[in-house]
């Protein structure tokens, strides 16, 4: 190969990174590198560009990002010197990066999407084609792993319309790859892509506990009792079992054997009761001690089905902001329940009542701009038609009993209706072109306080009449806003921060019964979060169920981001770890269809679908 040819090649390949529709596979570039006359390392790395082969040692690579990648630095390789027929040296950093590579299952990935084992093969063998090999996979391999350790292995907003406006951090991972190969020490480089909220590190800590839980058998199953449940003084078979369970999971401090108990092995004293009621409590369950069809459920999940869970809100977490505001409230979405926080101190902690299964409530991080006192309701066009015409078809009169005014259209000049002359069933979807406004009053829908959310959902906080549904267990129950338990308590938090809003002049407002926005003078960081495990503020794991499936909905689309390599390719990657088990999470439902707002919505990315709130 001349130097001219090499230089033709490079131009070829320069050209083509930008311009992927030439026919590349024609393109005069010599495709193997063993020829009569070996090409140089960068000439072979140039014509491996050219292929339009996806697949690398059997393993897939961003060819597109390579090919960019390799074409702003002239097809130099990056991590081997070029050294003729034999290849060259590597470069030191090489094999520190491989071992964090094989370590990336500490941080809920898998080492086999980061060509660990083809990288290693390579590293060991001084073909010239193996090294161009090394040098593309290493290459890949760090920006890939860079990538998804800082901002996850798939964008949010293709997860799901409920992520549209969670926002995917940005890392530089093709600077950070040319560092980390000129270091001396990669790992002060890779180290720091780690997410730094707190909610990750201690995850990273319970994925550690749990791989190793793995590793070690797993959790023992607990067989069905046979009188159906376990109480205090219950002698059953299953104790044992029950007894190793949870000590397993470390909900349970004696023995294991029950060595040392005055009541026998196969009998459920009061310290396994309270075993029970400690994992009844962390699994958000009713903490009655006594065994019972969902807590035996909960005790059988594998751990393998838990570790793929902790990988899941891992994976949440890389999108979560740097650090949250001293002052902000939080929902956790399937643990139904909302925490204000002063000074970064837990300040308020109240149930809430979130969307149910059709109409989720999304995942986001904004602000409340203001609070709404005695608030009117307007029903969204597709809640009008989906939910109210059925009822206003049945009963008439129900808008006019239930504070409603009915407008003739949603412009400003519209005209208010007398509801109960109007023929609903004639009316049908046309009902969408009508404004259905609900007074303040005792039956308004949001109650007395609402607390508006900037996002392009139209969903928010707020008050509701339905008191009696905060007592269920279970409270996936609204359209999508989040209802909460103790709104006026939660009012007094939010305008404390204006100062001059004190409770008194907050409840001579409400008596008022007029409705009255007041501006929050330093808007209120809010997030609406779905952590179904999570470390509490005390160090103990938390569990909650899947609600809306989107752990398992995560996962799959993580995994459809994988290529499948071609049936010829004989792939060399390892095998999942402990900590990457091949688990199938509980099948996601189908989003609802989109619901138009109601307001006028900031913009959102083109992906996201709006969802009309209802309380």
């Amino acid at each position: 190969m001349t130097r001219s040819s090499a230089g033709f090649a490079r131009l070829l390949l320069a050209a083509a990174a930008f311009w992927p529709v030439l026919p590349l596979a024609a393109a005069p570039v010599p495709a193997r590198a063993e020829g009569a006359e070996r090409a140089s390392l960068d000439v072979a790395i140039a014509a491996r560009m050219v292929d339009n082969g996806r697949f690398v040692a059997g393993d897939p690579v961003d060819l597109q990002g390579l090919r960019r990648f390799y074409a702003q630095r002239g097809f130099v390789p990056l991590w081997v010197q070029p050294g003729g027929v034999s290849g060259g040296a590597v470069v030191p950093a090489a094999s520190a990066v491989l071992s964090v590579l094989r370590e990336s299952d500490a941080e809920g990935l898998a080492p086999a999407d980061y060509h660990a084992a083809a990288i290693a093969e390579r590293l060991a063998d001084p073909a010239q084609a193996r090294r161009m090999e090394l040098d593309v996979l290493l290459t890949d391999a760090v920006i890939k792993y860079a990538t998804h350790l800082r901002a996850g292995r798939v964008a949010p907003r293709l997860v799901s319309a409920d992520y549209a406006e969670v926002p995917r951090p940005e890392v530089d991972a093709v600077a950070l790859a040319t560092q980390v190969a000129e270091a001396a020490d990669p790992r002060p480089l890779l180290a720091p892509l780690a997410p730094p909220n707190p909610a990750y590190g201690a995850l990273k800590g319970v994925l550690k506990r749990m791989a190793a839980a793995e590793k070690a058998g797993g959790w023992p199953l607990v067989p069905s009792p046979r009188g159906g449940t376990l109480a205090v003084g219950a002698k059953d078979p299953a104790v044992p079992a029950l007894r190793r369970r949870l000590a397993a999971s470390g909900d349970f401090d004696g023995r294991a054997d029950a060595k040392g108990s005055a009541n026998g092995p196969d009998v459920m004293d009061a310290a396994l009761r309270k075993a029970v009621e400690r994992f009844q409590t962390r699994h958000g369950l009713p903490a009655n001690g006594e065994v019972n069809a969902a807590t035996l459920a909960a005790l059988n999940v594998p751990v393998s089905v838990r570790i793929a869970q902790v990988q899941a809100n891992m994976e949440r977490a890389r999108w979560l902001p740097p650090r949250f505001a001293d002052r902000r409230i939080e929902v956790n979405i399937p643990e139904y329940t909302l925490r204000a926080f002063d000074g970064g101190k837990p300040a308020l902690q109240m149930r809430v009542i979130v969307g149910s299964k059709a109409r989720r409530t999304p995942v986001l991080s904004s602000v409340v701009p203001s609070v709404v006192l005695n608030p009117t309701w307007t029903i969204p066009p597709t809640i009008a038609r989906e939910d109210y015409l059925p009822k206003l078809i049945r009963n008439p009169g129900y808008l006019a009993a239930h504070g409603f005014t009915v407008y003739s259209g949603w412009g400003a000049d519209s005209r208010p209706l007398d509801a109960g002359r109007i023929n609903w069933k004639a009316v049908g979807t046309g009902i969408t072109k009508l404004r259905l406004r609900q007074d303040p009053g005792p039956k308004n829908a949001l109650g007395q306080v609402k607390f508006n959310i900037i996002n392009g959902y139209d969903v928010y906080l707020h008050d509701t009449t339905a008191r009696e549904k905060f007592q269920q267990h279970a409270r996936a129950l609204s359209s999508g806003c989040v209802r909460v338990g103790e709104p006026l308590v939660l009012a007094d938090f939010v305008l404390g921060g204006n100062g001059d809003w004190t409770p008194e002049r907050r409840q001579q407002t409400l008596d008022k019964a007029a409705t009255r926005t007041v501006a929050l003078k330093d808007p209120l960081e809010v997030h609406l979060l779905y952590q179904t495990v999570w470390v509490d503020g005390a160090g103990v794991v938390q569990v909650r169920d899947d609600i809306y499936g989107r752990d398992g909905e995560l996962m799959d689309a993580i995994a459809r981001r994988r290529p499948t390599p071609p049936a010829a390719a004989q792939p060399t990657a390892a095998q999942p770890t402990a900590a990457q088990p091949v688990v199938a999470l509980p099948a996601a439902p189908k989003p609802a269809a989109p619901r138009a707002a109601a307001v006028t919505a900031p913009p959102v990315p083109p992906a996201k679908a709006k969802l009309a709130a209802r309380p």
